[in-house]
């Protein structure tokens, strides 16, 4: 049963339990969760709820994600044909990152762990710490320092001191490299997205290491995804600020 109709914004204590079929305590204790969580409002005049000023944050934040995938996707799709690697557009979630996108490269690379929707680690992957590298550099080491540096692979950088010049390293070259720091046979390259407000995702091309490690060789992986990540980024009204 839906909760909220047309035209109606605030309920009491009384409606939310019929409508939602809850024992008025059990819809209290929800109600008073969503409010300590900034989802839900109570007006002290009316004792009413309404949905909470987080409700618009979210939704201001489902929307620009969405845009930036509809935004991106052309631009993807140039990516994996031309590469003919797997394709990923993900984003920051708090200290982790989240996919947005994926598409499947043209060539077989066995087992890749990645999916939509699905987290991946910041520090120890192309699309992480691209996204990472670019953090406002006044709070860039307070980041890193947050972060549980896990051990993936025998590749994966888990020293904080070796982390910090990793990522500085990232920032000013522009592009991240992954040697198998979060999965074995794995290898990929990252750039950072930006708006007009900083770093919003970034993309990566990943395929199996050897073939990922001759085409960093030869500068052209690196080129392509350096490339579609700007025209991303103009699209979206934004550029790296070196």
């Amino acid at each position: 049963m839906r909760l909220y109709l047309k035209g109606e914004r605030d309920f009491t204590l009384t409606e939310v339990s019929d409508r939602l079929d809850l024992h008025p305590t059990t819809a209290f204790r929800f109600l008073m969760t969503l409010e300590s969580s900034g989802l839900v409002e109570k007006d002290p005049e009316t004792g009413k709820y309404r949905l909470g000023v987080l409700c618009l944050e979210l939704g201001n934040a489902f929307l620009k994600q969405s845009d930036l995938r509809e935004r991106a996707l052309g631009f993807l799709e140039s990516l994996r044909d031309n590469s003919q690697e797997t394709v990923h557009l993900g984003i920051l979630d708090g200290l982790h990152g989240v996919y947005l996108e994926k598409l499947p490269g043209l060539h077989p690379i066995g087992m890749m762990s990645s999916r939509v929707g699905s987290h991946f680690p910041i520090f120890c992957t192309g699309l992480g710490k691209a996204i990472l590298a670019n953090q406002p550099e006044d709070s860039l080491e307070d980041f890193i320092k947050l972060l549980e540096l896990k051990m993936y692979t025998p590749s994966t950088i888990t020293d904080p001191d070796q982390m910090i010049r990793e990522i500085y390293k990232i920032r000013h070259q522009g592009f991240a490299i992954d040697k198998e720091e979060h999965e074995l046979g794995v290898g990929c390259v990252g750039a950072p997205i930006f708006d007009p407000d900083g770093v919003v995702g970034a993309i990566s091309a990943s395929g199996p290491i050897e073939r990922i490690k001759e085409k960093i060789s030869s500068s052209d992986l690196v080129q392509q995804v350096i490339k579609t990540a700007e025209s991303i980024s103009s699209r979206l009204g934004g550029s790296r600020t070196k």
